[in-house]
């Protein structure tokens, strides 16, 4: 929804504006994930490799290069590049045929994009939140250590998002699945023993690991009911900021990163009012995330209650 989009309905019943802009970004939502694969498809066609699609086509691709990687180990063969090398496009495209795997690499490559814009407009680390530097310094031990877990987590997702990678211990655990099984079936022909052995190494070390989104909904939880503070992207990040909301309103994670799409200004601002952002500091977050667009003059008029009404109204809870 454009600025002018907004302005000129204005004077309508503010529900029936968010509702209409709601179900015009629920299409968009339904469409997302079978457009992106047919421009994955196309990859390499100047027309439609732009940022997003490269980000999602490389973690794909760093995903499918791990799996061959201790598939090649596993089986004790020396060139592990050249064995994974002729295979990996063709597991990618295969791991990418899910919707739900490429929703939420869409989804981490506009968490990413957001941030980095945020960085340059309003001088918001990426990294470190006022909000994460507070928990940081807290006198609570445990809170502190998971915390401090917590930069180190996204420290690396930012170096990995440059990268254009996603590590196999930080997907979702249906995902993670999702992989594995994937490459079992594409094997065809190849050591069931070293598949076997190879991924039940990478379970184990999965198990070890401390996951981003794992850390994010526990130092979401440990905030307890939102406030203005903790539904401030400026004071907690885009990060935590995500986590938040999706524990609020008991939505998709991925969702709500897609929610902060200019196509999905409706859905953003349902969704703030609803976990209890008073209309003022919805528009702090406008003025933050969407810059080119204001809210109605009507809005300030929208109960909360209302808001999660016409949220649930859609039906939609996860990405997909």
């Amino acid at each position: 929804m454009t600025e002018s989009g907004m302005n000129q309905r204005s004077q309508a019943p503010i529900e029936d504006v968010l509702t209409a802009e709601l179900a015009r970004g629920d299409i968009v939502l339904g469409t997302a994930g079978p457009m992106l694969g047919m421009l994955l498809a196309n990859y390499g066609n100047a027309l439609f490799s732009d940022e997003v699609v490269a980000q999602v086509r490389g973690m794909g691709a760093h995903v499918a290069r791990q799996l061959l990687f201790a598939q090649a180990n596993a089986a004790g063969i020396d060139d592990a590049l050249g064995f994974a090398g002729p295979r990996c496009d063709d597991l990618a495209d295969s791991v990418m045929q899910d919707l739900a795997f490429l929703g939420h690499c869409h989804a981490l490559a506009l968490e990413h994009r957001l941030a980095v814009r945020l960085e340059g407009r309003s001088g918001i680390d990426p990294v470190l939140s006022p909000a994460l530097q507070a928990l940081i310094a807290s006198s609570d031990g445990e809170t502190a250590r998971l915390a401090m877990q917590l930069l180190s987590a996204q420290a690396r997702f930012f170096q990995q998002q440059r990268r254009m990678e996603l590590p196999l211990e930080e997907l979702p655990d249906p995902l993670f699945e999702h992989a594995i099984s994937t490459w079992r079936a594409s094997a065809d022909g190849t050591d069931e023993n070293a598949i076997e052995q190879a991924a039940q190494r990478l379970h184990d070390s999965r198990k070890a690991q401390a996951h981003r989104l794992s850390l994010l909904d526990q130092v979401a939880a440990r905030s307890g009911k939102p406030d203005k503070q903790s539904l401030s992207i400026g004071n907690v990040g885009v990060a935590i900021f995500l986590s938040t909301l999706a524990r609020a309103l008991d939505q998709g994670r991925d969702l709500l990163a897609l929610a902060t799409d200019e196509s999905q200004v409706g859905r953003l601002t349902l969704a703030l009012r609803a976990a209890g952002a008073k209309p003022d500091q919805i528009a702090e977050q406008f003025v933050l995330i969407h810059p080119d667009i204001t809210l109605p003059a009507a809005f300030d008029t929208l109960r909360a209650d209302r808001a999660g009404a016409i949220l649930a109204q859609s039906g939609r809870k996860e990405l997909g």
